[in-house]
């Protein structure tokens, strides 16, 4: 689970999130819905360690980001929108490399048994400068998944993906049993994978709701967004 309260992050004289409060609770899928420059992928940046913050507080499973930030980042897994990786590396080996900065001792088993659902194990011993976009993706969401953390937060996981590849990952977000955030501006994904949304605007939570009473009002997620966000 995930706490947050009163976040503010500003940009000089750009307020990116403005006393943000939100609950990402174990074992749902919860969703931050919001144009580009709303504020989301900012959000999963401070969460996960990447950035800093102006004010407020967020606790990780109990861990307080401020007071005890190296036990709090261990329960996070993040996958950026743009992961950067080592093209002269294969994914075997990139995957190695981040379970050797983890210090995880059965790294082996963990990588043979994700890229088996992932699909991913035919390609694991080819550079990665010769993977596709969504194979990138494949390996990336391993290496944030390999120390096993409870919270896993996905910056826009299935953009640019090809049918195939988004079904795959999809059915991983839907079938793992953590806390699970995924910032987006595709209403389509809220429907298909998320049992909660929150819909960010210019750094604000401007409404939040359990997508089927979304869907049950507005009949979808975007008519949903349109008609709470204005």
């Amino acid at each position: 689970m995930i706490i947050i309260k009163n976040l503010t992050k500003k940009y000089d004289k750009i307020t990116a999130l403005n006393n943000v409060n939100l609950i990402f609770q174990n074992k749902k899928v919860t969703a931050i819905m919001g144009e580009n420059g709303a504020g989301k992928s900012t959000l999963l940046k401070i969460c996960s360690g990447v950035i800093s913050f102006d004010s407020g507080e967020i606790i990780i499973d109990e861990y307080s980001i401020i007071n005890k930030s190296i036990q709090a980042l261990t329960h996070i897994g993040y996958l950026p929108e743009m992961p950067y990786m080592y093209d002269r590396l294969t994914g075997r080996e990139f995957l190695f490399y981040i379970g050797s900065i983890r210090k995880i001792r059965d790294t082996e088993k963990k990588i043979n048994d994700l890229s088996n659902i992932l699909d991913i194990d035919d390609f694991l011993d080819y550079e990665l400068g010769s993977y596709s976009k969504g194979m990138k993706q494949k390996i990336s969401l391993i290496s944030s998944m390999i120390h096993e953390p409870n919270n896993l937060l996905l910056d826009e996981p299935v953009w640019g993906l090809d049918p195939l590849t988004s079904k795959t990952l999809k059915k991983f977000i839907k079938d793992r049993n953590g806390t699970t955030v995924i910032a987006t501006h595709s209403p389509q994904l809220v429907e298909q994978v998320a049992n909660e949304v929150y819909f960010l605007r210019k750094g604000k939570i401007v409404s939040y709701g359990g997508v089927e009473k979304y869907i049950e009002k507005y009949v979808t997620i975007e008519e949903a967004y349109f008609s709470e966000a204005e």
